[in-house]
């Protein structure tokens, strides 16, 4: 008998995403081992409500049997919570789904740079503008994009992935066979393709409303953070955010493009809580580079903004005024200014570093603190050569990182 069936069994008896299950799951070595007692008519039951009595009596061990077998069929993965590749991010959040059923691969997700992506399905132009930009720019560098399927903002993220050949997962609310939304079951395969299609429901599973924010937390569970796009004061991508921040997970948000639109009031409420607002990719990157190093790369805070979103909010092509020339200014008058202030105050002395770009950064800082976009445009270093020797300087004891971003010599 395979160990699997007895997690399946365990799920029906209790039904998906209850956590009862892990309730009674203490008091057992196994799931085999509480199988093996509660269906014993006589051991374990004085502990469930007569409805879970009455549920353990009523199911089959041969159901789960037929199960397995179905999904062994269609080359589907079942991942149970005992399963080495079970994700250990998902061990690590509330009430962990003890089975997944799975199109695709899961492996390698714990080690992977992971964003979820969520929001309305029926977002506003400006939304699927900047959403298909930011996510587009997140896959490009490699972070994997995990959202729900849906349509509108969830479908932007899963596309991104799918245009730069990066993986990306979809989590349901439904079977995994269920064609939701209708017409997308080819769109399945293509992100199991190089990603996966997981889902908690067996399969058969409708997509019933009471789904959708159980399977939520897996969402935010697979991922290092949550961007919020678009969201009203009940949408339910508020639920991902929350979850998100139950986990210890960072919370991002696309700012409004308008005030006093309610469809952004989900996403003013979580920017006022301490969200962090989202103007670029990069405001992201930046926020798990050092981890993720080895995980992101071509990185180009510069690089070219496409012609579609170059009227967005986020992306306007006004110029800036003079007051507002500081993290871009040209670097003649940097140096102007730093000339000037030198006549104030004496330069800090340069430390002896032989490596080049460790080298360029320790004399710009030695002028005075600098802003991270300011370090990477004034030495013409890329983005992730210079995070990368911040960091190792930091670790020598030549830089110390200051609030907001910035860095200074010490």
């Amino acid at each position: 008998m395979d160990g699997k069936c007895f997690w399946i069994w365990l799920s029906q008896v209790f039904g998906v995403g209850n956590s009862r299950l892990w309730e009674i799951l203490q008091d057992y070595d196994s799931a085999k081992q509480a199988y093996e007692t509660l269906s014993s008519d006589s051991v374990g039951l004085d502990k469930l409500t007569q409805a879970e009595v009455d549920s353990v009596k009523h199911t089959k061990l041969s159901t789960a049997e037929s199960i397995l077998q179905k999904c062994e069929s269609k080359g589907w993965s079942v991942i149970t919570y005992d399963d080495s590749v079970y994700p250990q991010r998902l061990r690590e959040i509330y009430n962990p789904p003890p089975i997944l059923f799975c199109m695709g691969n899961l492996a390698g997700i714990d080690d992977d740079f992971a964003i979820t992506v969520v929001g309305t399905r029926t977002p506003s132009d400006y939304s699927l503008r900047v959403a298909r930009k930011v996510c587009f720019d997140l896959a490009k560098v490699g972070t994997v994009l995990v959202s729900g399927f849906a349509l509108g903002i969830d479908s932007r993220a899963h596309e991104a992935a799918l245009k730069n050949g990066t993986k990306t997962i979809a989590v349901l609310g439904c079977g995994l066979d269920v064609d939701y939304p209708k017409g997308n079951y080819k769109f399945k395969k293509l992100i199991a393709a190089n990603g996966a299609v997981v889902s908690e429901f067996f399969p058969g599973t409708p997509p019933l409303r009471h789904n959708f924010p159980l399977r939520n937390r897996i969402i935010s569970g697979l991922s290092n953070g949550t961007l919020v796009v678009e969201a009203s004061a009940k949408s339910g991508a508020l639920i991902t955010a929350e979850l998100a921040l139950s986990q210890g997970k960072e919370v991002f948000c696309i700012p409004p493009a308008d005030l006093f639109d309610p469809r952004y009031s989900g996403v003013i409420k979580f920017l006022r809580d301490g969200a962090i607002p989202v103007f670029s990719y990069l405001d992201i990157i930046y926020e798990y580079y050092e981890k993720f190093a080895h995980k992101i790369s071509n990185i180009n805070p510069y690089g070219t903004i496409p012609s579609e979103i170059e009227e967005s909010a986020l992306y306007g092509d006004k110029k800036p005024s003079e007051t507002e020339k500081t993290s871009h200014t040209p670097k003649k008058q940097t140096h102007e200014k730093a000339v000037k202030a030198a006549e104030k105050e004496e330069k800090k002395s340069v430390p002896d570093i032989s490596d080049g770009a460790q080298r360029a950064i320790a004399e710009l800082l030695s002028e005075r603190e600098m802003l991270l976009d300011e370090i990477i445009s004034e030495t013409g270093i890329g983005a992730g050569e210079v995070l990368t020797a911040l960091t190792e300087l930091e670790l020598i004891g030549a830089v110390k990182a200051l609030p907001g971003k910035k860095y200074a010599l010490i």
